[in-house]
């Protein structure tokens, strides 16, 4: 190094270093400012409802998302008097999960990202008609929470159009305890 006390490679590694921290720094308080946009998920292959209100109560809330010692969870109610055959009803599940976490992304981001920094815990619980299944939707969706009704299209084992399993969450599992908590495992 000799008389000089910093080298030009030492100062242009210095800026960039500098310049990579600011950047990310800054990005990532507008990523945390943005705010939640809701839009009705596209229909896909498997026929999906949205947690679809009037009012205020379209948004889904993803305030309180929690700190990182909650608990997040994801629970898939899945209609029991259907009686579908195992892989009938993972399928159903998979779709479920599946729809709920692509309403997630575009309505609750920091819900769904607490949700897989603690796991991506997912449960399937039973109910025994339609009309409990409904139930279970709506008071999920009073809650505000994201939900993902699935439609079966009847190409196999049962009667097109059935309701066959609803994705609440994800979101705190205390949250969804309120609305789920009673229900039997699958």
């Amino acid at each position: 190094m000799g008389d000089k006390l910093l080298d030009p490679t030492q100062i242009i590694n210095g800026l960039a270093v500098m310049l990579s921290f600011f950047v990310g720094y800054r990005y990532a308080l507008k990523r945390g400012d943005a705010k939640d946009s809701v839009t009705e998920g596209a229909a896909t292959p498997f026929s999906q409802e949205s947690s679809v209100s009037s009012g205020s109560e379209a948004s889904v809330s993803d305030k309180g998302y929690g700190g990182l010692n909650d608990n997040f969870k994801m629970v898939l109610v899945v209609r029991n008097d259907l009686k579908m055959g195992k892989g009938k009803i993972a399928a159903q599940c998979g779709h479920g999960a599946v729809g709920a976490y692509q309403r997630a992304v575009v309505r609750t981001p920091r819900l769904l990202r607490s949700w897989e920094n603690c796991g991506c815990a997912k449960i399937a619980v039973r109910v025994e008609s339609e009309a409990e299944l409904m139930a279970i939707k709506k008071e999920a969706e009073r809650q505000q929470l994201n939900t993902c009704l699935i439609r079966d299209a009847g190409r196999t084992q049962i009667e097109a159009n059935s309701k066959t399993v609803l994705a609440v969450g994800p979101a705190a599992a205390a949250d969804i305890d309120r609305v789920t908590g009673h229900l039997k495992l699958l």
